[in-house]
């Protein structure tokens, strides 16, 4: 019987990877043309409910991929642009945004001839891909092209499949289990990396008549749950922080996908209703995504502070915000150096501050300070060597912001470094000059206590900054002057004359470390703030 069958095996497996290869090249071109659009859309309008869960929905109907949306999340959460409250949300939300893919298709892919539009389509914009040189008009054939493959490739998978219906027995896999295509669903979604793909082939067997409503809806409930395997590779070897965005993802989808098949039955009598049974199913995989999204939602501030105690752990590593997976892409790696020069220069002036008291005795060991010291050093290091492996060869702009970066950073612990270096000069000052350790000792916290708080650090204005400085050498002339009236009056002994002039200099060089590595830094903030393209220090 089966050798007259003329079934071709080829053109369902060929459907399936030019639709795959379409889904590329859409994601390709839209991320190129309006993909910075959609990243800033992502970063910053994450803060609410609401807005956290549109804004997922929307960059996932428009890339048509919820693996890279989640991916996109990964990165800025790993690069600290993101809380873990945000990044669960755009995840719910790019959820409900890949269930477009199956409103286009159920819409478009079984109501037309697909090759009347298709083979047209595949042809002028090929030709604008492969002709133009212009940036947007390569990418804007780029995006034609994908659209008319993805329309070839479901023509392909909707003949192939229904070829299909002629050796298949309906009636033999009516007697498998819901359960059972349900794992299939998982299978197939994680080796295709897209559920996407699984809808495509679920639609075209149900329009062929191969399997029924019910077996459909299984199927989807686990190609739902199989598209948590990209972001859970994505988090391999990742911060905590992606970790807990991953297992956040993985818990969301399960917990919706069990309750959406303990539910299947009332669920499908529901969208039934519609008529259309390719309506029907797609129906049933939004309606269970937004009750998922419905149940979830209230509960985000909560799940977020319960993952917060997951994957914590000891690290060798002094860094906080330096992930390696935020340095594929400039914005956020430039972020994740910022943000871990921005807790450096908290350190730093911390440490220097815990120097300047009223008091000797309240002058920090100087092995402790060391310690704290080497800390520093360590930091330092891991900024440079994160910085180093990550390049984006002919970008001026990511080439100059991070140099300046890395100069604020060798400024800060230039600072320190001659704090340090004079701590056991500084408390051998108070033993044999009082007056001299107090007015230097007041010089230096004045300085430090006309810093802003930590939150506002980067927020001060630039001449502000000036300002300090002059305050500064005009504290260490004033000094300066001092020690000459005592050695004048001959109040100061003369093997230390020429240790309370270095002294009085290396603390002055250390304040004007300290204010460079502050400006720098507070320039690069103000920049990004303003939207700045190209700027550096002059």
């Amino acid at each position: 019987m089966l050798e007259n069958l003329d079934i071709d095996f080829w053109r369902p497996l060929a459907g399936l990877v030019i639709f795959l290869v379409a889904m590329s090249f859409i994601e390709n071109a839209i991320k190129t043309l309006i993909g910075k659009r959609i990243k800033q859309a992502i970063a910053r309008n994450a803060d609410h409910t609401l807005g956290g869960i549109l804004t997922g929905t929307l960059a996932t109907a428009l890339l048509q991929s919820s693996s890279l949306v989640g991916l996109l999340v990964l990165a800025f959460v790993g690069a600290r642009i993101m809380r873990l409250k945000q990044a669960l949300l755009i995840i719910f939300g790019a959820n409900l945004g890949t269930t477009a893919t199956g409103w286009v298709v159920a819409l478009v892919g079984f109501k037309l001839n697909l090759d009347a539009i298709s083979l047209p389509m595949i042809a002028l914009f090929g030709l604008c891909y492969l002709t133009f040189n212009h940036r947007v008009a390569r990418h804007l054939g780029q995006l034609g092209l994908g659209i008319g493959l993805l329309l070839l490739a479901m023509q392909f998978m909707k003949s192939a499949i229904g070829d299909l219906n002629a050796i298949v027995d309906s009636n033999d896999l009516a007697s498998l289990a819901l359960w059972q295509y349900a794992l299939f669903g998982i299978a197939a979604s994680t080796l295709m990396q897209s559920s996407s793909a699984v809808m495509v082939l679920t639609l075209s067997a149900m329009n062929s008549g191969i399997i029924d409503l019910s077996a459909g809806a299984a199927l989807m409930i686990g190609a739902d749950l199989g598209t948590t395997s990209t972001i859970m590779f994505g988090a391999i070897g990742g911060t905590p922080n992606k970790k807990r965005v991953a297992l956040g993802h993985v818990a969301f989808n399960l917990v919706t996908d069990v309750i959406a098949f303990c539910a299947l039955t009332p669920l499908v009598a529901l969208v039934v209703l519609i008529g259309d049974p390719l309506f029907s199913l797609v129906a049933f995989h939004s309606l269970f995504n937004v009750l998922g999204v419905v149940l979830w939602a209230p509960l985000t501030p909560r799940f977020a502070r319960a993952l917060e105690s997951c994957f914590v752990s000891e690290s060798t590593q002094l860094n906080l915000f330096l992930d390696p997976s935020a340095q594929g892409a400039e914005e956020p790696a430039l972020t994740a150096v910022a943000h871990e020069l921005d807790a450096f220069a908290q350190k730093i002036i911390c440490l220097n501050q815990r120097i300047f008291q009223t008091e000797v005795e309240q002058i920090p060991p100087t092995d402790d300070y060391r310690t704290a010291y080497r800390d520093c050093k360590r930091l330092e290091a891991e900024i440079l060597e994160y910085a180093l492996a990550t390049q984006f060869p002919g970008s001026a702009h990511f080439s100059k912001q991070l140099d300046t970066l890395l100069l604020a950073a060798r400024n800060l612990l230039l600072s320190s470094k001659l704090c340090k270096d004079n701590l056991d000069d500084l408390r051998e000052l108070a033993d044999y000059q009082s007056e001299l350790f107090t007015k230097l000792t007041f010089t230096q916290k004045t300085l430090y206590e006309s810093l802003p708080p930590a939150r506002e650090l980067f927020n001060i204005e630039l001449g502000h900054l000036d300002e300090l400085f002059q305050q500064s050498k005009s504290g260490h002339d004033a000094l300066h002057e001092f020690i000459y009236r005592l050695i004048q009056a001959d109040e100061l002994p003369p093997d230390k004359v020429s240790t309370v002039l270095n002294l009085n200099r290396a603390l002055f060089n250390s304040n004007t470390a300290l204010v460079t590595g502050v400006a720098l830094m507070t320039q690069y903030h103000q920049a990004k703030r303003l939207g700045v393209a190209r700027w550096g220090m002059s």
